[in-house]
């Protein structure tokens, strides 16, 4: 079988430069794959690292929500052949450091990833280890993109623990905000309250299973409060604003638990009161990328307890990747949810 010696990639030269160039295609080693990228989810952290955030090293490939077709196996690799539809989980790490040891591979202090530090699913092609590819049968490759994104979701439901038919209350419905409304609902939850201020967000997450979804006002604590006078077993958000998170603890019930799961600026700073931590038996709990969580992804993906597709708003080419990234600038890219970079 004849493998492509170039491909089409979008590369990252430095904050705010990014072209689509033709480079070298990848070639799997021993103990890696080669995927033919058929979507790649626009996430937060590319945009992050479009703006020279996250320690970025040029230039570099970015794109880490990959879904595929496995077109090259290297030696060494028995559990996978050409031809498997996969999708990948980009975090590679030691294995033989501190924390991979004790079971926390994830802050691996040699941590790396693919679309971060490793070459990513913005291009036709891409190379994973063998050990970081899941096979997801005959499920629609745009809905498998969402095996990343979901996983670390599923890692903050892992840290959470929420109780069986607990009331949770989440600021965000985004798609990462979606994502954990309708992960919480699968993993136990009975009634999830979302805040937020766009109204087709809104309208999304009713159709999602949302029982509420509130527009953030000045007397929205005296609304949350009458709606839950004794307060939400479960308070969590997906929009790393600070101002959000200072809010949090308020509505927690005696006993409840605090999720920060969006990412806030790393100098971002907020005021807790140890005494109401302390007076109110709070848990607050903090989540980092995702930790062998995939196959629970994939498991929410294939039920269809997780829905997806109505997520997805645009579906771009590589070369239009930019305009995912300046969103902002486009009219046309207004009321974005999740975008796809399909090659």
């Amino acid at each position: 079988m004849l493998k492509a010696e170039t491909m089409r990639a979008s590369v990252m030269s430095g904050p705010y430069a990014l072209e689509t160039l033709e480079v070298r295609a990848p070639q799997a080693s021993a103990g890696e794959v080669r995927v033919k990228v058929a979507a790649t989810g626009v996430c937060g952290t590319d945009l992050h690292l479009y703006g020279g955030h996250f320690d970025p090293i040029y230039p570099l490939i970015p794109g880490h929500e990959i879904a595929g077709i496995v077109d090259q196996v290297g030696a060494g690799v028995f559990d996978v052949n050409e031809g498997d539809a996969v999708a990948l989980d980009p975090v590679i790490t030691c294995g033989t450091c501190h924390h991979c040891q004790r079971g926390m591979r994830h802050h691996c202090v040699r941590f790396s990833a693919l679309g971060v530090s490793k070459a990513g699913g913005f291009a036709e092609y891409v190379v994973a280890p063998a050990t970081n590819v899941y096979k997801v049968g005959s499920m629609n490759l745009e809905v498998a993109a969402f095996a990343e994104p979901l996983g670390c979701v599923a890692w903050g439901i892992k840290r959470l623990q929420p109780p069986i038919a607990s009331k949770a209350l989440l600021f965000g419905a985004g798609p990462i905000g979606l994502l954990l409304m309708q992960a919480m609902l699968a993993s136990g939850v009975a009634e999830v309250t979302v805040v937020e201020p766009n109204f087709e967000r809104r309208q999304l997450a009713l159709q999602l299973g949302a029982k509420l979804a509130l527009e953030p006002h000045g007397e929205l604590s005296t609304e949350l409060h009458d709606l839950s006078p004794y307060g939400f077993d479960v308070v969590t958000e997906a929009t790393g604003a600070p101002k959000v998170i200072a809010a949090l603890p308020q509505y927690a019930t005696p006993g409840g638990k605090i999720l920060y799961y969006g990412v806030a600026p790393d100098d971002a700073r907020v005021e807790i009161s140890p005494y109401e931590v302390f007076r109110r038996d709070l848990t607050i709990l903090g989540s980092f990328s995702l930790l062998g969580t995939v196959p629970q992804a994939l498991e929410w993906l294939a039920s269809g307890r997780v829905q997806v597709a109505p997520l997805i708003t645009h579906r771009l080419p590589i070369e239009q990747l930019k305009i995912a990234l300046e969103y902002k600038d486009h009219p046309g890219m207004n009321g974005s949810q999740k975008v796809l970079i399909v090659p």
